[in-house]
């Protein structure tokens, strides 16, 4: 069976995305009043990989028996698996486990099906199960904590493709999620190619403006950091031999 792939508007959105770092984001973010979509509450498993992708959510509640094994019966047990059997390519499988580490919420197999069907990423405000294997698998994870046991003794499923809460930040299914190893921003998804955009035309700015910082000493850091008018014409000039990637 051939392995899903991206559709070229998000491929392309999601190459704009991988080359801007997290920092400048934030920045664009912040210009436009939203300061506090960063999340670095989670570890990051494998800080080599970046992770950029769309928001898919599941949550998890604490256990309880009569509901579990009651109305919630067909989906406490087996949610994240039809999940990740519906994944899509790009997707980043979030999930709230209201930061209960006291059981994994999925292990190396669930993962591998995500990985298959193309997932970008797993955010995991809880636990994961068989680290020492999915650590290797080759996507980014952020997670609370590790367990070896299942989440079925803490945790039970209850729903998806809802808000949910992550350390701190709302996550709406469709935000489209960028991650290294400092942790993750949140971009509502209508402001993605402005925010791409912007970081990119922000780190073009800085990699400038790192080049003369440390090759003039005698320019003063409050006209090189922001840019005055002398370093900005120069920028100008700079950017006709280095200009910006499409």
């Amino acid at each position: 069976m051939k392995k899903p792939t991206l559709s070229q508007k998000d491929e392309i959105l999601f190459s704009k995305l991988r080359r801007a770092t997290v920092d400048s984001i934030w920045s664009v973010l912040n210009d436009l009043g939203l300061p506090d979509l960063f999340v670095n509450q989670l570890i990051c498993v494998n800080p080599d990989l970046k992770m950029v992708g769309r928001a898919v959510t599941l949550r998890y509640l604490p256990f309880r028996k009569d509901l579990a094994q009651g109305k919630l019966a067909e989906v406490a047990y087996t949610l994240n698996k039809s999940v990740a059997d519906q994944a899509r390519p790009g997707d980043v499988l979030v999930i709230d486990a209201g930061g209960d580490t006291g059981g994994g919420c999925l292990g190396d197999l669930i993962f591998a099906r995500l990985l298959a069907r193309g997932v970008a990423g797993l955010v995991c405000d809880g636990a994961v199960r068989d680290l020492s294997i999915t650590k290797d698998m080759g996507a980014p994870i952020y997670t609370r904590g590790m367990h070896a046991a299942g989440y079925a003794r803490v945790l039970m499923a209850v729903d998806r493709d809802l808000p949910v809460k992550i350390g701190g930040v709302t996550v709406a299914p469709g935000d489209i999620l960028v991650g290294d190893l400092q942790g993750f921003m949140v971009i509502p998804p209508h402001l993605a190619e402005e925010v791409a955009r912007r970081a990119l035309m922000l780190d073009h700015e800085e990699t400038f403006q790192r080049q003369r910082i440390q090759e003039d000493l005698t320019i003063p850091l409050s006209k090189a950091y922001p840019m005055d008018e002398k370093m900005r014409a120069q920028y100008e000039e700079w950017k006709k031999e280095h200009p910006l990637e499409p």
